[in-house]
């Protein structure tokens, strides 16, 4: 199933997505909406590079020296956007690092 968001104007983004059968745990109480997968997907990147970035300033503990995260962003046949078990199964393959 191709899911299609407006990125922007000019901009169609297709999203191939899985439909699974059986009923969508979010299905009927999720907001999602196709033109808000980017949206959706920055802010899991976000929350996450925030979160490790917290994690990086322990008290009292030196900060790595170099600091790597890979996930990957999926997006369902609702439009619900997630972190995928792993990276390669993410519509969206996600790599964020610290250098100090």
């Amino acid at each position: 199933m191709l899911l299609e968001s407006r990125v922007n104007d000019r901009v169609t983004l297709l999203v191939d997505c899985e439909n699974v059968g059986g009923v969508e745990k979010n299905a009927l109480t999720s907001n999602a909406h196709p033109d808000k997968i980017i949206d959706g997907a920055i802010a899991i990147i976000r929350a996450a590079a925030e979160r490790f970035g917290e994690g990086l300033s322990l008290e009292g503990q030196p900060a790595p020296v170099v600091l790597e995260v890979e996930f990957g962003v999926k997006i369902d046949a609702n439009a619900v956007v997630s972190v995928a078990r792993r990276p390669e199964e993410g519509h969206f393959r996600v790599k964020l690092r610290w250098d100090g």
